[in-house]
């Protein structure tokens, strides 16, 4: 047991350095570059979220093209490290956690909010292993709970904590750095719960046998969003739209093939595909406009991230809606 738990982490660990090979000066252009005299529209994306689907199946190529547009794909390891590159407009539009929105919105640069992808609570969770005698958050004082510092599973612990009423004085939080660190930790016992996120959390619940302490189901809608530069929203809003419906297609196109879908990001992270399957079926993928709800939600992300000392500045996530040139297409809800 101790063997496989550690080749699981071996695992995870060479995926997560593939995945930091690119770095915000060096990102790896996908397509080689422009060959046409077409303007050139630069996208991030990271590997296994849903812009890496619509990359793989070509439709939002064809359809810039025949718009006029060329598209060039750039690659980033995490959407902290895209945003800085967004907010350098060395990129056009990408996309990036709801944490990693507040977080750079804080520290005083400018983002452009222009969607949102459907809620994803079942993709987040807070896990024991099945010999623990945790069983519900109100277990949770006095243990030791693994999260990334200000990650999707933070928000959540902190959520399930003010709900079962249980100060932060009375748990220990450890930051781990990533996936593989945080997978090590857990099987060595330094964490009584481990904060996990897919697709990482499937490995971890296709690996080792584990008790679901509390997802995000009404704790955290563990959203991903759609951002553009100042420029494109501005002087080219027309691109984001066809953005926006292209990834609404290929959304739609993966709620009716997630075998399929499983498969391509399988490859592309080079996981086992039943991981995946298993992330994959408990998520609705769709474009979602940004709505007075999904921005209040996104307000109460921020809000608790800067009571509890994490954000440098309070801020109002408002500010940082950017759609009012967008015609967003029918197909966005």
């Amino acid at each position: 047991m101790k063997r496989r738990l550690l080749t699981l982490a071996a695992f995870l660990l060479v995926i997560l350095l593939a995945a930091c090979g690119n770095n915000d000066s060096n990102a790896e252009s996908a397509d080689g570059g422009n060959d046409n005299n077409n303007e050139v529209i630069t996208v991030g994306y990271q590997k296994g979220n849903t812009i890496n689907i619509l990359k793989e199946r070509g439709n939002l190529d064809e359809a810039l093209e025949e718009a006029g547009y060329s598209i060039d794909w750039r690659e980033f390891p995490t959407g902290s490290v895209l945003l800085e590159a967004l907010n350098t407009n060395n990129i056009d539009f990408g996309h990036a956690s709801d944490g990693n929105g507040v977080f750079m919105q804080s520290g005083g640069h400018d983002i452009n909010y222009v969607a949102s992808e459907a809620p994803y609570p079942e993709g987040v969770a807070l896990v024991a292993k099945a010999e623990s005698d945790i069983e519900s958050v109100e277990d949770l004082e006095g243990k030791t709970i693994g999260v990334t510092k200000g990650g999707n599973q933070h928000y959540l612990l902190l959520e399930a904590l003010e709900e079962a009423g249980i100060s932060l004085d009375d748990v220990e939080i450890r930051y781990y750095k990533d996936a593989s660190e945080g997978l090590i930790a857990f099987t060595q016992d330094e964490f009584d719960v481990y904060g996990s996120w897919d697709p990482y959390l499937a490995i971890v619940e296709s690996q080792i046998d584990t008790r679901t302490i509390v997802n995000g189901t009404d704790f955290s809608e563990n959203r991903t969003f759609y951002f553009a530069t100042d420029e494109l929203v501005n002087d080219n809003p027309e691109v984001v739209s066809i953005i926006l419906e292209e990834l609404q297609n290929v959304d739609q196109w993966s709620n009716e093939n997630k075998e399929e879908v499983a498969e391509i990001l399988a490859e592309q992270l080079g996981l086992d595909v039943e991981p995946l399957e298993l992330a994959n079926n408990r998520r609705t993928f769709g474009v979602e406009s940004m709505k007075e709800e999904i921005i209040d939600s996104q307000q109460r992300l921020a809000d608790v991230f800067y009571e509890s000392g994490l954000l440098e500045n309070d801020i109002q996530v408002e500010d940082a809606v950017n759609v009012e040139d967008i015609d967003l297409p029918e197909n966005v809800d």
